[in-house]
């Protein structure tokens, strides 16, 4: 049952602003965010309101990136890594898993049990991530996690699930 379906759109129309999060019917739901400083990234992503509904912290190099993802009702690290020409995604604080092509942009992020929590595909033509999101309660951190995983600019081979 799907519950949702949101469309990264990436935005260069402001210096601090990285993309436009959209309805189904093609509404802006809410903004991206981020400010570079030298301890690292701050995204934010934030609603109509200019209220932020979610935060991530980025620390790490290019090689190796984690993120902390916090929102009003939960907290999740994630660990993307890149190593020996492929991309490595964990989760930490929340059992979820990668199971497709991170780099293409194409994947299920699956719980514990193997349900698909959402799944996401890039379009190439309109230059937008789809996410069909699954659950209500997981939206946010879904978003939070495509952004992470997008935020990659290499060209390179499948994603893999660290273990």
């Amino acid at each position: 049952m799907i519950f949702v379906k949101r469309f990264l759109q990436k935005d260069t129309s402001e210096l601090n602003q990285r993309y436009l999060i959209l309805d189904d019917l093609g509404r802006e739901l809410y903004t991206v965010r981020g400010k570079h400083t030298a301890s690292g990234e701050f995204i934010r992503i934030r609603d109509r309101r200019d209220n932020a509904v979610c935060k991530i912290r980025r620390l790490g190099i290019n090689a190796f990136s984690a993120y902390s993802v916090r929102t009003d009702s939960e907290a999740v690290r994630i660990n993307v890594v890149l190593s020996g020409g492929y991309v490595a995604v964990r989760f930490r604080g929340i059992s979820f898993c990668i199971r497709g092509d991170a780099v293409a942009g194409n994947y299920d992020i699956l719980d514990a049990d193997n349900s698909v929590i959402c799944v996401v595909n890039k379009d190439f033509v309109k230059r937008t991530l789809t996410l069909t999101i699954n659950t209500e309660e997981r939206e946010m951190i879904c978003i939070a996690a495509a952004i992470c995983i997008d935020s990659l600019s290499v060209n390179i081979s499948p994603a893999l699930q660290m273990v």
